[in-house]
């Protein structure tokens, strides 16, 4: 927590006032600031990470 707001700092992949809720679909990285930059199959990627989860036919680092 924040020393003077006493805001949780949330570790990649979850957001939400008591660090309890995943990024939502589509969104990664500290405070779910990022956008999932994958391609073909709508995969998603990894909250944390944002490493590609490829659907059954599409392959790659972005599903390309």
């Amino acid at each position: 927590c924040h020393h003077v707001t006493g805001e949780c700092s949330c570790p990649p992949g979850w957001t939400g006032h008591d660090c309890k809720h995943p990024c939502s679909s589509g969104r990664w990285g500290r405070g779910c600031a990022n956008s999932c930059a994958c391609d073909g199959g709508d995969g998603g990627c990894d909250p944390a990470t944002g490493a590609c989860s490829c659907q059954p036919g599409f392959t790659g680092q972005r599903c390309q």
